[in-house]
Formats: structure tokens, C-alpha cells, sequence
């Protein structure tokens, strides 16, 4: 959950001065490492409508001890969609947890509805694109990553999904990191919630660690709570 490229990175993590100062960025940096597979709510588990714009702003992480609690990282995604058809659409984000640490962070993409939902049979959407991580006078990293989704509608206003997301390391030693997640969407007319259940980095060790996670499973990456709300305008209804 510390790698892609994080040289850098641990350089800052004990730059910081002061005790809670410090005990925050040495808490919420590795995260950022960690949350590279998984930064906010999922992209698009369903496309928009063709015109329609679309802002949500996530808040949450894997679930680790900061300042003596056990709570989700506070790590913060701000993110715009934009509906090109009905079933493709582009996106762009702003990660705003980074810059307290002097890191200015960034996604950009698209995403398809692969599949409709009929009857019991899910939905498929995907999403890729890149997420960049910019330091002043440091290094820049951009990674590619690719989430895919299944979706359940119902009842008009609510959807149960599942999916995965991933990013990916080409240079250096290659490596994936990667979250499976669970996910409930409401909508309460162009208003929308999320919340999200997420296993972080999976295949890895939850210990030894920069931070203590708290819900590991099977001695496996951290779970993790995520929180989402959406406004959605334009388009067709």
C-alpha cells in the first residue's frame, strides 16, 4: 500500500514539524500511496445522459488509528462529469486531502456503459484514465487506472453495485494496485448519495506499516468507508 513510486513521498513524511502537525501527514501521506487504487467514490457506475453535467465531492479511506482513534482516513476527492451520449461520458477530478502535504493531485478520464441492466442481469460500466501527483520543486507521477462496475437499479431512485478499482505502475518495477468495492446509490432527484465499502490493496501485508490500519482482513491490505454526494443538471429527464 506504499509503493508507485513513493521515494519522494517518504522524504516528506518527516518533514513535517510539530506534534499533531506531524502525526497527521505521517498518518495521511502512506494513504495517499494506498488510496491510489481507490480515490473517492467510483467514477461512473452509471453513464449521465447525453449533455448532462454532473460534481460530487467524496470523503473517506481505509480505516487506520489517527490521533488516537480508529477512523477513515480523511483523504477528499472533488470530481466534474460530463454526459458526450447517453452511454459515454469524460470526467475530470481535484484531490484535495494532497495539498496540505504540498502535492497537487488530479484525474482525468472517461468512462462507458458497457452494458444495460435487464431484469436481474447488471449493468457494466468502465472508467479509465490517468491520476497525476505533482510536487514543487519534485517529482511528477502519473498513473493509469481503470475501474469497472456492476449496478443493480431499483425502485426508480436506489442502486446496489460492486466493482474494482486499479491503477497501474508502468515505469520502474511494474505493479497494480487495486481496491474491490461494494457500493448504495440514492437519488433524491438530482440529488445523490453514495457510500461505499472498500478491501484496499488485498494481496498485500496490512503489516509492518508507516500506519496502523485497523480492519484488516486475513492479515490482508485495510477495509476502508467511503462517502459520496452528487448534484446533477442538463440533459434529458
Amino acid at each position: 500500500m506504499e509503493r508507485l513510486d513513493n521515494i519522494r513521498f517518504r522524504h516528506i513524511i518527516f518533514s513535517g514539524k510539530g506534534g499533531m502537525v506531524r502525526s497527521t501527514i505521517i498518518a495521511l501521506l502512506p494513504a495517499v500511496l494506498a488510496l491510489l487504487s481507490g480515490c473517492g467514490t467510483m467514477t461512473a457506475v452509471r453513464p449521465l445522459r447525453r449533455g448532462e453535467s454532473a460534481v460530487a465531492v467524496s470523503l473517506g479511506g481505509p480505516v487506520a488509528k489517527v490521533a488516537g482513534q480508529d477512523i477513515p482516513l480523511p483523504y477528499i476527492a472533488a470530481r466534474y462529469r460530463y454526459g458526450v451520449s447517453d452511454r459515454f461520458g469524460l470526467s475530470a477530478g481535484w484531490h484535495v486531502t494532497p495539498v496540505i502535504l504540498g502535492i497537487a493531485a488530479f484525474d482525468a478520464g472517461a468512462n462507458y456503459g458497457l452494458v444495460e441492466q435487464r431484469g436481474a442481469i447488471p449493468a457494466i460500466s468502465a472508467a479509465g484514465g490517468i491520476t497525476g501527483y505533482l510536487e514543487a520543486g519534485g517529482p511528477s507521477r502519473v498513473f493509469p487506472n481503470l475501474d469497472l462496475a456492476l449496478s443493480w437499479r431499483y425502485a426508480d431512485r436506489f442502486a446496489s453495485y460492486a466493482g474494482v478499482q486499479s491503477m497501474y505502475q508502468l515505469s520502474r518495477e511494474p505493479y497494480v494496485a487495486f481496491a474491490p468495492l461494494v457500493g448504495q446509490m440514492v437519488e433524491l432527484g438530482r440529488f445523490g448519495l453514495a457510500a461505499e465499502v472498500k478491501w484496499y490493496a488485498p494481496t498485500e501485508p496490512t503489516k509492518p506499516r508507516q500506519v496502523d490500519y485497523r480492519i484488516p482482513i486475513s492479515g490482508k491490505g485495510a477495509l476502508g468507508f467511503v462517502l459520496g454526494a452528487g448534484w446533477n443538471w442538463g440533459g434529458a429527464r
